[in-house]
């Protein structure tokens, strides 16, 4: 063990064997567990090995001159005679254990004592244990597993490598050793209370002063860790050891007096929470930790919600919040089920807020038309803007801005009270999918979204029906203070005339607010004035905790039109400042994988955890279709075709998911399937004309429409596609365009190099790395021209690695040269044989084929096969 003693302590032990003469003052320090006693066996040893007599506390009164005196639990040693003779000592090692009851005499402490402190081990402390002590090799994961466990307590580690299970029976008979009391303790401890000594008395029914000694003793059996805490082996022996009951009792007591003092209470809910624990106390309890985990922890305040619900509290009472924490975790099914509920309810109130949180959910699930119905039916404000934003992203232009004033409304057809945006009559809703037959005078339909037509009593008791809709308000004694996940939706209800705003809208509808003016301005030609408005709705939602109500997020939304702009600096950035979560995951790799950098792509993909709501299913299917593409493994390709468009089939065409379909357009003229993508291409261009073909949202289905083209060989469709691009304002579409151009005169033969350079040059220059590389090496197989095929090879290879540089048309240079070997395989390559073959002429493994293919992929800058093929050939002299 001499290797995992601190550096301070093997330094006293080299100069104890080299010169056991010198003085030696010294106080070990540590807690119980931590490897004291074992240092002063091992500094006893070398001693003895230096032939210095040891001398031990049971022999004080015989030690002789010259004698090294070795002392442990030094704060215990308080014989006036014996301290003397310790102290009079010219060699002397004492251990202590800080916080003890005793203390170390002040006769045992002279100036230039030397204290050296026995820490915790790290992963690579545990790591180094087992190699040197066990002979055993520990991986990365093992060691950090080990060290997590057992909180890197030395006596706990040493213990545990052997066998966890072997541990967890010694702990169990210790723990007979302590006694009730000391079981109590950990108890207690191992819910975060082990330094509160009120809510220790009160759990253990003792007072301030026995528990002390009770803290005491269980820390000098060296069962906690260096901050008191219970480490996980302690506390999976403590559950097994002491019986439910007994835990209930002791977590119960304790909940009781934190609730009545107003503290925080969410470890001992936690546990109360694995137990199944019921009861009024309970359930206070279960409540106030998930207000309390809400932000940092939804998941776990969805299941505290769930806990307090099963108990016996409110469904409705919790349903706001309780969905909120569900959103927020990603667990939509939930959120959804909650929602439902509320609709069903027979309080207006409820039924409004059922509406705002269904309409949420299932706006974010992708389903925008559904969403904005609910949304705009709830008569909150802030969720009208966001049906607003839902019926811009599905075509509507009469939400995006187009010919109406500053609120969005004018002139849209209100009549007194209502609103809606597809033309109202006198006071209700027309045509807008809630009923079919509208609304009578003072009357909100009653059947809600079933279309069953109006009832003469006014206000049904189904459905969406009723919800405070009366005499031509539309719910104007607003949501009653509940809200979605309590974020500020109290009092946000509508003026009598049904479409104002009452006073000063709250965080959430500031923020919708935002998120709709940079939407607005995202598709009237506003790129920079839609990325400062929602990048300013992103920080405004992060301030006020608002995000998750919202059907896709600012952050999101934002990175959106960033990558639709091919700014790709500025969504990762948001994204990245944005935090955790699925969502923000998948869009990192589609930034990484459309500015070319595959690896951080398949990084971000490999991340995403799920389960995903099907809008998300449609972003991760084909963020694994593009990957496989511009890896150029057709194969790979073709085995992820059905899962994206199953995915593209559940997703209804809307703004914000035509970056996957795009991505799908290509695919399926990968695969020879153009014909299933046919019908959505059509409706996304049908929402895109709609809306006056935004540019911003035009230009890469545009791009993505050209390479579905050249993949299938219809050249017409591919020039027809770049026409838009030709005339749309901005930095992206320009660059598209003339790449586009040059690229459809090398695949008709014509490779004039400076224009291929030039083309690939603004490609790169405009962040996209691969497109860049891409129409670099299509012209270096094309071009008859050794020298040029050579410069154009060098450029692919430069753009792939993401370096800039001129457009000018490089010096001739020779082709990258390759080995004897490379040049076999690449011969082998070229006649059509595959690794497997290529490895059985060559006498060698297919692994080690891949290995010089690699390498040949590296040297030449392409990953196609084809292409390395055909430029092999030319290389290496090969017939075509």
């Amino acid at each position: 063990m001499k290797e995992l003693l601190p550096a301070q302590l093997r330094d006293l032990l080299t100069g104890i064997t080299t010169r056991p003469e010198d003085p030696v003052r010294v106080i070990l320090s540590g807690p119980p567990g931590h490897g004291k006693s074992t240092a002063l066996a091992v500094i006893a040893r070398h001693y003895r090995d230096a032939g210095v007599p040891v001398i031990r506390r049971d022999a004080l009164a015989e030690a002789g001159a010259g004698a090294a005196i070795l002392l442990d639990d030094a704060d215990t040693l308080t014989d006036p005679a014996l301290v003397g003779l310790a102290g009079a000592a010219t060699r002397l090692v004492l251990t202590h254990t800080p916080g003890a009851a005793g203390a170390v005499a002040a006769e045992l402490v002279r100036p230039g004592t030397r204290h050296i402190r026995l820490t915790a081990w790290t992963a690579a402390d545990v790591t180094r244990f087992a190699q040197g002590t066990l002979g055993r090799s520990l991986t990365p994961e093992q060691a950090a597993a080990a060290q997590r466990a057992t909180a890197g307590v030395p006596r706990l580690v040493t213990h545990w490598l052997p066998g966890p299970g072997e541990l967890v029976d010694e702990l169990r008979a210790e723990l007979d050793l302590l006694g009730e009391p000391g079981q109590t303790y950990l108890v207690a401890a191992a819910a975060g209370s082990g330094r509160d000594l009120e809510l220790l008395a009160a759990a253990l029914d003792l007072g301030r002063d026995d528990v002390s000694a009770v803290v005491t003793r269980v820390r000098a059996a060296g069962l906690l860790a260096a901050d008191d805490g219970v480490p996980p082996v302690v506390v999976r022996a403590v559950r097994d050891h002491v019986g439910v009951d007994r835990q209930l009792t002791v977590l119960v007591r304790m909940l009781d007096v934190l609730l009545a003092a107003g503290q925080p209470v969410r470890p001992v809910a936690r546990e109360l929470l694995r137990l199944g624990a019921a009861g009024e106390v309970v359930r206070a309890g279960l409540e106030a930790a998930a207000a309390e985990a809400l932000t940092d922890d939804p998941a776990l305040a969805t299941d505290l919600y769930a806990a307090a619900a099963q108990g016996g509290s409110s469904r409705t009472r919790l349903a706001p919040e309780w969905a909120g924490a569900a959103v927020r975790a990603g667990r939509l099914d939930t959120a959804l089920a909650l929602g439902d509920e509320l609709l069903n309810s027979a309080q207006p109130a409820d039924r409004a807020r059922g509406a705002l949180i269904s309409g949420t959910v299932i706006a974010r699930r992708g389903d925008l038309a559904r969403g904005a119905e609910l949304l705009r039916w709830s008569g909150e404000p802030g969720a009208r803007r966001l049906a607003d934003l839902a019926g811009i992203a599905l075509g509507e232009a009469e939400f995006s801005g187009v010919g109406l004033g500053e609120a969005g409304f004018s002139g849209v057809g209100l009549g007194e009270a209502g609103f809606s945006g597809v033309g109202l009559g006198e006071a209700g809703f027309s045509g807008a999918g809630l009923s079919g037959a509208g609304l009578g005078e003072d009357r909100a339909g009653g059947a809600g979204l079933s279309g069953a037509g109006v009832s003469e009593a006014g206000p049904g008791g189904a459905g969406l029906s009723g919800a405070g809709l009366g005499e031509d308000r539309a719910g104007g004694a607003g949501l009653g203070g509940a809200g979605l996940g309590g974020a500020g939706l109290s009092g946000a209800g509508l003026s009598e005339a049904g479409a104002g705003e009452a006073g000063p809208l709250p965080a959430y509808g500031h923020v919708a607010g935002q998120v709709l003016d940079g939407i607005r301005a995202s598709v009237s030609g506003r790129p920079d004035a839609a990325l400062a408005t929602l990048l300013a709705a992103a920080d405004s939602a992060a301030a006020t905790g608002t995000g998750h109500l919202l059907p896709d997020s600012p952050a999101a939304l934002a990175a959106l039109v960033a990558l639709h702009a091919a700014e790709f600096d500025l969504a990762h950035g948001v994204l990245t400042r944005a935090g955790g979560g699925d969502r923000y995951t998948l869009l990192l790799g589609w930034t990484a994988m459309l500015r070319g950098d595959l690896a951080a792509a398949g990084t971000h993909r490999a991340a995403v955890r799920g389960p995903l709501a099907p809008r998300d299913e449609l972003f991760l299917h084909a963020l694994e279709l593009g990957l496989a593409r511009r890896s150029d493994t057709p194969d790979a390709v073709r085995a992820r075709w059905p899962a994206a468009y199953e995915a593209m089939m559940r997703q209804p065409v809307d703004l914000f998911t035509l970056l996957p379909l795009g991505e799908l357009l290509v695919a399926a003229a990968r695969v020879e399937e153009g014909f299933r993508v046919a019908s959505h291409r059509a409706r996304a261009l049908a929402l895109l004309e709609r809306l006056g073909a935004p540019a911003l949202w035009s230009t890469w289905l545009a791009w993505s429409t050209f390479h579905a083209a050249v993949i299938a060989g219809d050249r017409e469709t591919a020039r027809e596609a770049l026409t838009p691009l030709e005339t749309s304002a901005g930095r992206l579409a320009p660059t598209l365009a003339a790449a586009g151009g040059v690229w459809l005169a090398v695949l008709g033969g014509t490779v004039d190099v400076d224009a291929v350079l030039a083309g690939a040059e603004s490609l790169h220059r405009a962040g996209l790395r691969w497109d860049a590389a891409r129409l670099a090496g299509q012209a270096a197989i094309r071009v008859t021209d050794r020298s040029a095929m050579v410069t154009l090879l060098r450029a692919a290879k430069r753009f792939s690695s993401g370096i800039t540089g001129g457009t000018g048309t490089a010096a001739p240079a020779s082709a990258p040269a390759l080995t004897p070997r490379e040049q076999d395989i690449g011969h082998l390559v070229v006649a059509g044989h595959t690794y497997r073959e290529i490895g059985e002429k060559l006498h060698i493994s297919g692994k080690t084929v891949e290995h010089h293919m690699a390498r040949i992929r590296g040297k030449l800058g392409v990953t196609d096969r084809r292409t390395i093929a055909t430029l092999l050939r030319g290389m290496l002299g090969e017939p075509g």
